[in-house]
C-alpha cells in the first residue's frame, strides 16, 4: 500500500485512479474480514466486489483536511458497501431481522424464518413451478411503471458501460469474470460500474422529479 494516496489531490481523476489501485489489495482484505467464512464461491467474490466498489467511494469522497487517514475512511466505506448489499440480499425488514434477533436471544433454538430449498428439491417432491407472466407471450401482468425510463437511460449510456451493467446484473458476474469479457483490471470494471450507477441514479430521479412536478 502506498503511503503517498494519501496526499493525492482529491479532485484529479488520475490521481484518484491511483489511490485506488495502491489499497485495491487492503479493499480486498478489509472485505474479507469483515464476511462471513461460511461464504464462499461466487457470493463471496460478489461481496468482496461490493466491497472494492465502497473504495472506489471513498477515492472519489475523501478530502485529507478531516482529520482521518483515507485508510481508515475508507474501511469504513467499504464495510458499509457490504452491508449494504447484504441487507438488500435479506428477505426480512430491518425491524423484522432485528425483532428475530431479539427473540433468539431469549431463546437460542428459535428456527430461522428463512429457509432456502434448492429448485431441483422442489421438482423431486411434485412441485411444478407456474410459468412468470413475464415469460408468457402477450402476457398482461402488472408492471414497474420505472421500468420505461429504466429501459431509455440505459440505451443513453456509452457501450462499455451499459456492457458492464448488463454483465454484473443481467449475468450476475463478478468484477474478474466481467473484466475478462471487456478487458478491465477489477479495479477498472468497478469504476465503470460505478460511474454507470451514478449516471443511471441521476437521470432516473430527475425524470421521476420532472414526471411528479407535471402531475
Amino acid at each position: 500500500m502506498d503511503e503517498r494516496a494519501d496526499s493525492i489531490s482529491p479532485d484529479d481523476p488520475a490521481t484518484i485512479e491511483e489511490r485506488i489501485i495502491a489499497h485495491l489489495n487492503f479493499a480486498r482484505a478489509i472485505a474479507s474480514r469483515s464476511i462471513d467464512a461460511r461464504c464462499f464461491g461466487p457470493d463471496r467474490e460478489d461481496l468482496i466486489a461490493w466491497g472494492v466498489l465502497g473504495l472506489v467511494q471513498a477515492a472519489q469522497r475523501y478530502r485529507d483536511d478531516r482529520g482521518s487517514s483515507f485508510c481508515s475512511y475508507a474501511a469504513r466505506r467499504i464495510r458499509g458497501q457490504i452491508l449494504d448489499a447484504l441487507r438488500e440480499r435479506d428477505p426480512l425488514t430491518r425491524s423484522a431481522r432485528a425483532a428475530f434477533k431479539a427473540a433468539r436471544e431469549v431463546n437460542a433454538e428459535l428456527p430461522s424464518p428463512v429457509s432456502e430449498m434448492s429448485l431441483d428439491k422442489c421438482l423431486d417432491a411434485g412441485y411444478e413451478p407456474r410459468p412468470s407472466l413475464a415469460l408468457l407471450p402477450g402476457a398482461k401482468g402488472p408492471r414497474d411503471p420505472r421500468w420505461p425510463t429504466v429501459e431509455r437511460e440505459m440505451r443513453r449510456l456509452p457501450v462499455l458501460e451499459r456492457r458492464v451493467l448488463a454483465l454484473s446484473y443481467g449475468r450476475g458476474l463478478t468484477l474478474k469474470e466481467i473484466g475478462r469479457q471487456v478487458g478491465l483490471s477489477e479495479s477498472g470494471v468497478c469504476r465503470v460500474r460505478s460511474r454507470a450507477l451514478t449516471k443511471m441514479q441521476r437521470r432516473c430521479s430527475l425524470d421521476g422529479s420532472r414526471g411528479g412536478t407535471a402531475a
